[in-house]
């Protein structure tokens, strides 16, 4: 059985050989314990084989003796390959040096990320973890245990429950459980809950206070929804109302809209720079200058070598940019009518705030005039128009004295 690391490394030679008597020199070298594989026909009197180097010396008498000849055809192994590298001594150097430094890139921090996080700022966490050394360009030699690191970490942040730590090659990465802590009410004092604008009650839900309104209830500006006094004529007392009441609002929403819209559309020219990255360096390898599109998207691809949890600390990214041209593109009125609806719409619902919802529109008035469409819209849109109104409470009189 052949074994191909064995002639790898103490080298091998593919001959060729020519010669009437090609079979006796096989059956002669056989004799001789000569190993010879790959044994094929290429021409009349003309064969192929692989065979050791060590074997080659010893094959030259049987050529003789057989009058065939022998012509080195191709050389591989070990041997060979060690003679390529010192005839390119300055390549070899190169390369070895490369592989050092490469090395070196390797042994340091060059990336931190904080994972986990909700309440306390990422950013925080970075500081507090550049205080005990986990930072860009830290010597992973230098640093503590993972468990050192962790607890003291830990100590720093205080709203954490844990903390954890662990180095992937390049990359630090932070993870970090948040303590669950009960969120206490904000404290406040007596208040009612008043109609910030015109509507009819759509919905009243009182979680303190006394609800004053009712479904379906025409209330103005002002008046007062859920009442922060609480009690009976004789005995009362002033409480901070909460609660949510909804109400239909109408509002009135005039848009004018331009027919003719520019765009923005790929022409298919882009141009590409190349970067060599060391760490957190980006070093512009092609071009070496370009010229910019005057308006343009910009594509980033990143290819980083990287074997389980290890990833080397030197990556090729390649930036791509792509032109953009403005488009002349005009609107049938049918079509610019839809799209200053939308444009109403947006407009009453940012004017209603959060959570606001259209319960009906109507088209009041459309007409174009001098290229531009021009759209009246009334809306009625279910919002909150609950406000917060203190409760001022008198301060008592002075205490009369009989005579």
């Amino acid at each position: 059985m052949r074994n191909t690391w064995k002639e790898w490394v103490e080298g091998h030679i593919t001959i060729t050989v020519r010669g009437k008597r090609f079979e006796r020199l096989l059956n002669m070298a056989v004799r001789d314990g000569i190993h010879i594989w790959n044994i094929r026909r290429v021409g009349q009197d003309v064969s192929r084989c692989d065979i050791m180097i060590r074997d080659y010396f010893r094959l030259r008498p049987l050529l003789k003796e057989t009058g065939c000849r022998s012509h080195v055809e191709q050389r591989e192994g070990l041997p060979f390959w060690l003679i390529r590298l010192r005839r390119r001594s300055g390549f070899t150097f190169g390369a070895l040096v490369f592989l050092f430094g490469l090395y070196m890139l390797s042994t340091f921090v060059w990336s931190v990320d904080v994972q986990g996080t909700r309440q306390i700022s990422p950013d925080e966490v970075s500081k507090a973890a550049e205080k005990i050394g986990i930072k860009e360009g830290a010597w992973k030699v230098k640093l503590k245990e993972p468990q050192e690191l962790q607890r003291e970490l830990l100590g720093m942040l205080p709203e954490a429950s844990w903390v954890g730590v662990e180095i992937q090659g390049t990359k630090a990465i932070i993870q970090v459980v948040e303590k669950d802590e009960p969120i206490s009410p904000k404290a406040t004092g007596p208040r009612n809950l008043v109609a910030k604008k015109r509507a009819v009650v759509h919905s009243v839900i009182a979680e303190a206070g006394k609800p004053m309104v009712s479904v379906n209830q025409f209330v103005e500006k002002g008046q007062v929804l859920i009442s922060g006094i609480i009690g009976n004529e004789t005995r009362q007392s002033a409480v901070g109302a909460r609660g949510k009441v909804e109400g239909e609002v109408w509002y009135v929403s005039n848009v004018s809209l331009p027919q003719s819209q520019v765009h923005y559309r790929l022409t298919g020219e882009k141009q590409e720079t190349q970067f060599l990255v060391l760490g957190p360096y980006a070093v512009r390898v092609w071009p070496l200058r370009d010229e910019p599109f005057g308006r343009f998207v910009e594509e980033d691809r990143r290819y980083q070598l990287s074997y389980d949890t290890f990833t080397l600390p030197v990556s090729w990214k390649t930036v791509t940019l792509k032109e953009m041209e403005p488009v002349n593109r005009k609107l049938g009125m049918d079509e610019a009518v839809e799209a200053a609806k939308n444009a109403a719409r947006q407009d009453v619902l940012t004017r209603a705030g959060e959570k606001a919802f259209i319960k009906d529109e109507k088209v009041l008035h459309v007409k174009a005039e001098n290229g531009k469409v021009y759209v009246s819209m009334h809306f009625s849109v279910i919002e909150d128009i609950a406000v917060e109104q203190p409760i001022v409470v008198p301060p008592p009189g002075p205490a009369q004295s009989g005579n």
